[in-house]
């Protein structure tokens, strides 16, 4: 009985002083209870760390995760894939084993929201794969270890190539090389207007290359359009972020330069502007 007595009581301090992993979106923690990572099976908000900490691959793919805090515990995460979860920050700094990050969205929707990638802690990241990262702004990639990276960034929106509009500059270990599209940065491919810095110091006004830009954005009710260098009519598509197609119209860029918003509803746009050769950018805009 003595002998009983002490093996519980030496459980029950081994569990007080387990160390714990905080996992906040439920969504999240019942994806790692399926993959037979979180050991008690209960959605509870935690996770042991010893669960996680020893864990080399994670395989999100469309789980409908809004928040992956608790990553951070993943020490020994060498490959992380979260493609069509709706992931307002992805912050991977803590992972330093990470070798592979897969982060695309969905063509249709446009679920991955994230504005920022800083991968400068990330020194053995060999790939970044992420398509219709269309409200990403700012991606800072200057680890030191550049020569082992590749990063591919397409954009792909009703079966025609498109922009990440809100990139103007990509931050990397050497900006001449980059610029001068010698290796490794030869092989990277980023579908935006934008320039490679070693510091992203200038404004966006002096690096955006955009044809068009809107304003003002958020909008209440009129959406104004200012398109450089072109005087040709432009086809306008509004979509909400599930992708639905909610008006068209064509602009008429030397009479007209705004279209009417009031209708919508407050929320995330997309328009979708087409030139007369069938060029097509993609704004994001708010409507208020």
């Amino acid at each position: 009985m003595k002998t009983f007595i002490t093996i519980f009581i030496l459980a029950l301090s081994t569990n007080a002083f387990a160390q714990i992993t905080q996992i906040p979106d439920p969504v999240f923690e019942q994806a790692l209870i399926d993959l037979g990572i979180d050991s008690d099976g209960i959605v509870n908000g935690q996770v042991l760390t010893s669960d996680v900490e020893t864990v080399i691959s994670l395989n999100l793919n469309h789980k409908g995760i809004d928040d992956i805090t608790g990553i951070e515990d993943f020490a020994a995460l060498e490959i992380l894939d979260v493609t069509g979860n709706y992931l307002l920050v992805l912050d991977v700094s803590n992972n330093l084993q990470l070798k592979e990050l897969y982060c695309s969205s969905d063509s249709a929707g446009f679920n991955m929201p994230v504005s920022s990638l800083d991968l400068t802690n990330n020194t053995n990241l060999e790939i970044l794969y992420g398509e219709n990262l269309i409200f990403l702004e700012s991606l800072d990639a200057k680890n030191g270890n550049n020569g082992i990276l590749n990063i591919t960034l397409p954009c792909e929106f009703e079966g025609e190539p498109c922009q990440l509009t809100e990139l103007d500059c990509v931050k990397v270990d050497d900006e001449l090389a980059a610029n001068n599209n010698e290796p490794p940065y030869n092989g990277w491919y980023l579908a935006a207007n934008f320039v490679y810095s070693e510091d992203c110091i200038l404004g966006v006004s002096e690096n955006n290359s955009s044809t068009y830009s809107i304003h003002p954005n958020p909008a209440k009710n009129e959406l104004f359009i200012t398109a450089q260098n072109t005087t040709q009519n432009l086809k306008i598509k509004i979509f909400n972020i599930e992708g639905k197609l909610l008006s068209t119209q064509t602009l008429e860029v030397a009479n007209k330069t705004s279209i009417d918003v009031s209708s919508l509803t407050s929320g995330i746009y997309f328009l979708n502007i087409e030139d007369e050769n069938g060029n097509t950018t993609i704004k994001k805009f708010i409507k208020q």
